[in-house]
């Protein structure tokens, strides 16, 4: 019987940053299904986004039509003005101050993909487990 060795050596470079491809998938905020894109807009000095499909966000743009014609712009594009008396407190959330990516990767570890109300204690684990 005739015996092979085979001796590998492994070199490992620690120098060299490794490729990588993150794939962020939107879902739509209304439907569940497949989102093409988010839209930002602002209401009462306060702003929002919605992730929604083509067909939504053409309906969404069609029921401000309207106003968005009868109305002016405002300087500087987004002003923000005092919440009105006796109107909903102006609340920030954790999940409100991450980025869109960080929102993403959030959604797909916490399996959220169309919560409406994320908790901070939510944000919080998620950030103790090192934002995967």
């Amino acid at each position: 019987m005739w015996a092979l060795a085979v001796r590998l050596h492994v070199v490992l470079c620690h120098h060299l940053s490794m490729a990588k491809t993150v794939i962020v998938k939107l879902t739509d905020d209304l439907d569940g299904g497949d989102a093409d894109e988010t839209i930002q807009f602002a209401l009462d000095g306060k702003s929002y986004e919605i992730d929604l499909s083509a067909a939504n966000a053409s309906k969404f743009r069609d029921v401000l039509k309207t106003y968005i014609e009868k109305g002016r712009g405002s300087a500087g594009g987004s002003r923000t003005r005092p919440p009105r008396p006796g109107g909903p407190p102006s609340e920030e959330s954790m999940y409100s101050k991450l980025d869109n990516g960080e929102k993403a990767r959030f959604r797909a570890w916490a399996n959220m993909p169309t919560a409406r109300r994320i908790s901070d204690a939510r944000i919080k684990n998620w950030v103790e487990a090192g934002k995967p």
